[in-house]
């Protein structure tokens, strides 16, 4: 069977990856042994009999989903259940009592923000033993990785009912992965789906959530699963006002009338600690200590990940990390109010533990709308600007019976609505009533063909993504020398060396690598131009970035066409990232990460790849061969797709950050700007023109065809950088620019190629190696940083993002 490739593949090759850690006993040993007969078999289950086996992905990292699975395991061991955990294995390797370990490699840090989380890949023989001797009457799967996966298949082998719960949107996380997530999410989507399709009945946290999972597809009439609702509950006694600790709060260094907001979860890009950093640092200007105001707002994260560091540089914010179970809701309830600005919840368990701790919560409505009334016990925030959060919190500071008044609400709902034990025996029963029907039976040869597949497309690839992170830049500059040269090995040869005796085409070389020097420095000018406030130093940089960008660049650019083939000057706009790195440090103190060099690497690779096997032979037109050419039908359906492209890019800048992630909107302002920059067949057409006219009639230069080329130049010219100036407000030089820099450079080759037909002279060797060359730089583009915000940007007024 196909689902046997994801089952025990150790069986035959014995546990030999470095990644599987094993406890230091016996895994049987802690196994209870069960004579009770096989599971599921004979009569009805009863609650003193019932033995669950739980498959999870990390139930060693804090976080709701093992909080969630801690507080049912503690219920169903309090009602006289059996457990049984399969998971992956801690630091260390050392197993806690009755869980197993499956194989599994570290997910990148990239994807989840922190580095201590696992992906089952294999069930492995260990876990399969135990599962044969602990004859579960219900497997319960939480996560979709490839081992909860085999370990499904293992159950309705041996007729055992399976069930799943959601818990984490995974697949709105690749949302915040970049560029790769055009490509990933999709198939993403389509595994989990079919997952959740072969285990029945699957538990999702709250109504909001099963009809946003209906919408999107993971409920099928064609497979006959079905999404109920099991919700979250918390701990009343625990998480209690009456922990508030004064002493504490001095040890803090906070006074009886300082608000404190409190931040808590993982400082990760997809929890959006980018809303709470722009708050408190406007808060922090908006509340100064002084005199005559003894209000002042302060700030305390507990958690850990990517933007822990940035979160706890704020003034007036400090980090307390991870806490245990013990000092977490002593955290809670000293705090004044809790800020939850995260758009992937399934359900909210830091807003439920805020409400029960007695704090008026603001959180994101599309996650926490269920919890949170506004203007009863909290605020539920619309949209991802960051001025609501701020309006809320200002109202709480400014209203201190109001802020208590919340705190009140929001304390008698969750122990009115979410008490731990009544909602974990809801889920109890649940596991009865699966337990005491029949197995669901999907439908398996339809699953095995869509699932086998899309998982291998989806292992493949993050196996050599895996491995290539774990890569230094020496090692990177190495593999690309080493590719390139095999490349030039390869495809190299007289066929794509032809060109003129004289070597006219490195004078061309010459000039462009000059005019992308000014070009360059434009733009750095460009974003050193928002640092001065003075206006007058302001229209002095304008005027001097104009200067390059416009009289230097365009002359020695329009020389250089004179010399050589557009497709072989257009890859060394690329240099614009060199000159950009070296100059941005220089110029605008920007530090060069070891992700951005890799980046610079690959898209500098592909682009000499690129002028490599461009063509060397130059070939100049008339007027009339020039005007000709710009009725062809395939330039036409060029400029059509470029208009497509070039809307739907106009529309994601206008709208920016209100609707669209932040990474989103950098890469339309890139490619918006490159794209309009790049069609630089008309400079090379313009060039002709005044080269015709200078040889045979001056006149020439006032012909309407003339003069609209004139016009077109200067036009894509100028709103090109306009657009990228006004990126280069929100982002980087160094993570916009080589976006920019990189859709201006395929821009421009794929113009030439159709505009002046330079695609006949192309062989197939030629072909395959710009086809390399292009993916080389794609491949950088999508290794860049994600976008920094600006201090100056989080001051700026509500909807200001806007092109």
């Amino acid at each position: 069977k196909v689902s046997k490739a994801l089952l025990a593949g150790t069986e035959r090759q014995g546990l030999t990856s470095s990644n599987s850690c094993h406890p230091t006993r016996s895994v049987m040993d802690s196994v209870v042994d069960i004579n009770e007969g096989k599971a599921g078999v004979g009569g009805k289950v009863q609650m003193k009999d019932l033995r669950v086996v739980i498959a999870t992905a990390c139930f060693h990292v804090v976080d709701g989903v093992t909080i969630t699975l801690r507080k049912i395991i503690r219920r169903l061991k309090a009602r006289g259940a059996k457990v049984l955990v399969l998971t992956a294995p801690p630091p260390g390797g050392v197993a806690e009592p009755l869980t197993v370990h499956v194989e599994s490699v570290p997910l990148l840090s990239c994807c989840v923000g922190q580095g201590d989380y696992h992906m089952g890949v294999k069930a492995g023989e260990e876990a399969l033993l135990a599962m044969e001797k602990f004859q579960p009457h219900v497997v319960h799967c939480t996560t979709p990785d490839f081992a909860c996966y085999a370990i499904g298949v293992w159950a309705r082998e041996h007729n055992i009912p399976v069930m799943g719960t959601w818990h984490s949107n995974i697949h709105d996380y690749a949302l915040h992965w970049g560029t790769i997530s055009t490509v990933i999410r999709p198939l993403i989507v389509l595994y989990i789906q079919h997952f959740y399709y072969a285990l029945g009945t699957t538990y999702v946290p709250s109504e909001i959530m099963r009809k946003k999972m209906i919408k999107e597809g993971f409920e099928s009439k064609a497979h006959g699963n079905k999404l109920e609702v099991w919700g979250r509950g918390v701990d009343c006694d625990k998480f209690n006002p009456n922990k508030r600790d004064e002493a504490w709060r001095t040890r803090m260094g906070f006074s009886p009338d300082d608000v404190v907001v409190l931040w808590v979860g993982r400082c990760v890009v997809e929890k959006r600690p980018d809303v709470y950093i722009q708050v408190m640092r406007n808060l922090t200007k908006l509340y100064p200590q002084r005199k005559d105001n003894n209000l002042k707002v302060r700030g305390v994260v507990c958690g850990r990940g990517d933007f822990y560091k940035k979160m706890t540089s704020i003034p007036n914010v400090q980090g307390v990390g991870w806490l245990t179970a013990e000092e977490l809701p002593r955290v809670y309830a000293s705090c004044d109010i809790l800020c939850f600005p995260s758009r992937v919840e399934t359900f909210g368990n830091v807003t439920l533990e805020g409400m029960a701790s007695g704090l008026p919560v603001i959180a994101a409505d599309c996650c926490s709308s269920h919890l949170v009334e506004s203007g009863h016990n909290g605020y539920a925030i619309k949209g991802m600007d960051f001025s609501g959060y701020q309006e809320a919190i200002v109202t709480l500071m400014e209203d201190k019976k109001l802020r208590q008044q919340m705190g009140i609400n929001g304390r008698k709902r969750a122990v009115r609505d979410f008490e731990v034990d009544a909602v974990m025996d809801q889920m109890v029963e649940h596991y009865i009533e699966v337990a005491n029907n029949p197995p669901f039976k999907p439908k398996a040869f339809i699953l095995n063909v869509i699932l086998f597949p899309i998982a291998m497309l989806l292992w493949w690839p993050y196996m050599g993504i895996y491995q290539a992170g774990r890569l230094g830049p020496k090692e990177w500059v190495g593999i690309l020398m080493f590719v390139f040269v095999m490349v030039v090995y390869l495809y190299g040869g007289d066929e794509q060396n032809e060109g003129p005796t004289d070597y006219s085409w490195i004078i061309g070389v010459c000039l462009a690598t000059g005019a992308q020097l000014s070009g360059a420095l434009a733009k750095v000018l460009f974003k050193s131009y928002w640092q001065y406030k003075v206006r007058w130093k302001q229209l002095a940089i304008s005027a001097v970035s104009y200067v390059c960008i416009i009289i230097i660049n365009p002359i020695m650019g329009l020389s250089a066409y004179s010399f050589a083939a557009q497709s072989l000057l257009a890859p060394l706009s690329i240099l614009n990232l060199v000159w950009n790195a070296v100059l941005a440090s220089l110029i605008l103190k920007e530090k060069l990460s070891k992700a951005n060099m890799v980046a610079y690497l690959l898209i500098c690779s592909g682009c000499c790849m690129t002028s490599y096997f461009g063509i060397h032979e130059h070939k100049s037109f008339t007027y009339d061969e020039l005007m000709g050419l710009f009725l062809e039908p395939m330039f036409l359906v060029f400029l059509v797709v470029e208009a497509i492209v070039a809307t739907v890019g106009a529309n994601i800048a206008w709208v920016g950050e209100k609707q669209y992630p932040p990474w989103v909107v950098r890469i339309a302002y890139g490619c918006l700007g490159g794209m309009l920059g790049g069609n630089q067949f008309l400079s090379k057409s313009l060039s002709e023109m005044i080269s015709t006219a200078l040889k045979t009639d001056v006149a020439i230069i006032l012909r309407p065809g003339s003069l609209m080329l004139i016009a077109g130049t200067v036009f894509v010219l100028i709103s090109g950088l306009r657009m990228l100036q006004k990126g280069l407000k929100f982002y980087t030089a160094m993570s916009l620019v080589p976006i920019y820099q990189g859709f201006f450079t395929i821009t421009m080759v794929a113009s030439a190629l159709v505009f002046f037909k330079e695609y006949e002279q192309f062989t197939a060797n030629m072909a395959q190696a710009y086809t390399f060359a292009l993916l080389l730089i794609f491949g950088g583009i999508s290794q860049l940083q994600p976008p920094e915000t600006d201090v100056e940007l989080e001051t700026r007024k509500q909807g200001d993002h806007m092109a």
